[in-house]
């Protein structure tokens, strides 16, 4: 078994703009740990057994650390987020999960309404991200993981200054010194400067309709991720697909550490 696991929601609900075709082309052939609930079951494959899934799959819902018990006792299907990820390589042994948006805190939300921070804290699994996205309050979020005893490790940075946007720039615990996979323990790799996306009005604009996309029962999340697609003609899902891959070239080095 390797040493890490890949989220699907990204995959499954956050790549508008990518066919199943371009995901084959584009994803390393050698990676096979890309994780998604089928059935009940947790299946474990490359990218073109995950494409059958995913042909299927833009109406399942998100697995996260909370509800992925209840999708597993219950034969649902569903892509994992993050934190389910985490449940996930938990179930198998597995120490590092890997994503490329995560979650945070909205100014005012507490850390025990955020799955992804919930699963930090109290996993004995690693998690490997990019940033926290773009809408959530990132000196928050960074404050309130640190204050909850999570380290968190930048790929030859000491700050985190946004996702998809340059946000605010936020110190971290410090950089990666060749530390392994283990609790609490949360590493970033931050997309370059010159390929985020610099207009901030998208933003605001995606995160208007992803309000109100709530307001009608549908997921916060995806909605957001849509409509910035929308609004940068598929590039913001063009990045995020290669962050994602850059941070599986970053898990197969960890998985040396051990």
């Amino acid at each position: 078994m390797v040493g890490y696991l890949a989220e699907s929601a990204l995959l499954t609900h956050g790549l508008r703009s990518i066919t199943e075709d371009e995901l084959i082309r584009m994803w390393p052939q050698d990676s096979t740990s890309i994780a998604w609930m089928e059935d009940g079951g947790l299946r474990v494959g490359g990218i073109e057994d995950f494409c059958r899934f995913r042909k299927k799959a833009q109406d399942f819902d998100r697995v996260n650390y909370q509800n992925y018990e209840y999708y597993a006792s219950n034969g649902k299907s569903g892509a994992l987020t993050a934190s389910g990820t985490m449940k996930a390589c938990e179930g198998l042994g597995i120490p590092l999960a890997v994503t490329c948006g995560m979650g945070g805190l909205m100014e005012g939300q507490r850390p025990e309404e955020c799955h992804d921070l919930k699963a930090l804290a109290n996993s004995p699994v690693s998690l490997l991200a990019v940033s926290p996205k773009d809408m959530f309050d990132l000196g928050g979020t960074i404050k309130a993981m640190e204050e909850a005893g999570i380290t968190i490790l930048g790929y030859h940075s000491d700050v985190c200054d946004g996702y998809m946007f340059e946000g605010e720039r936020v110190k971290i615990s410090g950089r990666w010194r060749e530390e392994a996979p283990s609790k609490n323990i949360l590493f970033l790799r931050s997309i370059k400067t010159e390929e985020r996306i610099t207009d901030k009005e998208i933003l605001s604009q995606a995160f208007q309709y992803g309000q109100e996309q709530k307001i009608q029962g549908r997921s916060f999340h995806p909605a957001v991720n849509a409509k910035i697609d929308e609004l940068t003609e598929g590039y913001s899902s063009r990045i995020q697909l290669r962050a994602l891959i850059e941070n599986i070239a970053w898990a197969e080095e960890l998985a040396n550490y051990r």
